[in-house]
């Protein structure tokens, strides 16, 4: 008979031959997947760590239904609160491991892709934002064509979106063998106001330099006498060398048409792509500068968002499968479980058990496969997003884990809303279904 086919005969679990060797197989996979993913991510080589991420998954799957059963029991107690519908649910979850085992595993797939993706994304969101901030100290720099424009601090202050805007003061030049860099005066607290990078303060009788100077001191001459500082180095290629104005007024400044003028802007932290680019525009088109004077940490950053929203707008579309897989393959098992459960639904019907504790006991069934399957994927998306990230970002900047805590809690309620929906027709069918006529059905 159809239904008596749909039930397996022989549960691959470690008691049987086919159990062994499947266990075998898959924990041969996790160990030498997760072993070659561990490499990649600590060399940086995405191309070790993607094939021991697919590997070490591969691995869990095949293992699914030796961990997956006994999860979804360990979790079914905390149904006990709810009476004999979530003792009952807890035990005709685990009825059949192979199919409960099938079905959380499809759900499993998609939400460990799609969490994966989140922290992925996450982390290497704050991997370049770290890179940025030590590369690029300021959030944007104006070169100014033809000298300083008086006007130039106040008329930036003025847009909206610019916290603060400061103008460095050219005060002297460096005497190395490359000619010499114009060296600027800087306060304290103009540094405070502008720079990222607490590295780039300078201070009183020295000189800030780029990340990579190859010395420990430099002459820095001025209209008046030339000095020998010692090298601050900051975590940056990108910032110009750097005095106090103290510093300055014992070398005597230098003539401001000397050299061009530069501007540096604090933008607000709460703007998003789309108004950095924009407030790029009106910089431009407020000092009538060319667009490749104007660069930053803050269009850096708007560029590599703008990648990664376009990644993280494929995932809800990946989310939206996963949904669909859910609903599709919890509501099957519950069908199945409703047609071989016939007459035990009825008998406990005529034991006293109301329609609503019988569409309670298959909603809380369906909850809780769902909801296993997506707490694994969850955790199993983060573990990879983070070493992912680590393989591919590792040579480039330091990655650190960060998960987008509350899209990940949106995913667990979003796949466990599903198992829940997914059990309303189920349900629905064997609440209306009386006793007596499901006494009388035979297997």
């Amino acid at each position: 008979a159809p239904l008596a086919a749909l039930r397996p005969a022989e549960h691959a679990g470690v008691t049987t031959r086919r159990g062994r060797i499947r266990l075998g197989i898959g924990v041969l996979a996790v160990v030498a997947g997760s072993a070659l993913l561990a490499v990649g991510a600590a060399q940086a080589n995405l191309l070790l760590a993607l094939p021991g991420g697919a590997l070490s998954f591969l691995g869990f799957l095949l293992c699914a239904g030796l961990f997956v059963p006994a999860l979804v029991t360990g979790v079914g107690r905390l149904a006990s609160p709810l009476g004999v519908p979530g003792k009952l649910a807890a035990v005709n979850a685990v009825r059949n491991p192979a199919r409960t085992t099938a079905t959380a595993t499809a759900l499993l797939v998609g939400v460990t892709l799609v969490s994966m993706m989140m922290a992925g994304a996450q982390t290497s969101r704050t991997a370049f934002d770290d890179a940025l901030a030590q590369n690029y100290p300021v959030d944007l720099a104006v070169q100014l064509e033809g000298g300083e424009d008086p006007d130039a601090v106040s008329t930036l202050q003025a847009l909206e979106g610019v916290d603060a805007v400061v103008q460095p003061m050219p005060v002297g030049r460096t005497t190395d063998e490359a000619g010499g860099q114009t060296v600027y005066s800087l306060s304290a607290a103009d540094a405070e106001a502008v720079l990222r990078s607490e590295t780039a303060y300078p201070q009183d009788g020295e000189v800030v330099m780029p990340d990579g100077t190859a010395v420990t001191e430099l002459e820095v001459a001025g209209s008046s006498t030339t000095r020998l500082l010692p090298v601050k180095e900051a975590e940056s290629r990108t910032i110009v060398p750097l005095i106090t104005p103290a510093t300055a007024e014992q070398l005597g400044q230098l003539e401001a048409t000397d050299t061009g003028g530069v501007l540096w802007l604090k933008l607000d932290d709460s703007l998003g792509t789309g108004e950095i680019m924009q407030l790029r525009t009106s910089v431009v088109d407020a000092l009538g500068v060319s667009e490749y004077l104007v660069s930053g940490a803050a269009l850096e950053r708007a560029t590599f968002n703008q990648i990664i929203d376009v990644l993280l707008l494929v995932v809800t579309a990946l989310l939206a499968v996963a949904v669909l897989i859910a609903l599709i393959g919890v509501a099957n098992t519950l069908s199945l479980s409703v047609l071989e459960r016939t007459r035990e639904s009825a008998l406990l019907r005529a034991l006293g058990l109301t329609r609503g504790q019988l569409r309670g006991m298959l909603a809380v069934e369906a909850v809780l496969i769902a909801g296993v399957a997506a707490l694994i994927g969850i955790v199993l998306g983060m573990l990879y997003g983070w070493l992912g990230a680590q393989s591919a970002l590792g040579m480039v900047a330091v990655v650190t884990p960060s998960f987008p805590w509350l899209q990940l809690a949106g995913v667990l309620v979003v796949a466990t809303a599903a198992g829940l929906a997914a059990s309303v027709l189920p349900a629905r069918r064997a609440a209306r279904l009386s006793p007596v006529q499901g006494l009388a059905v035979e297997d």
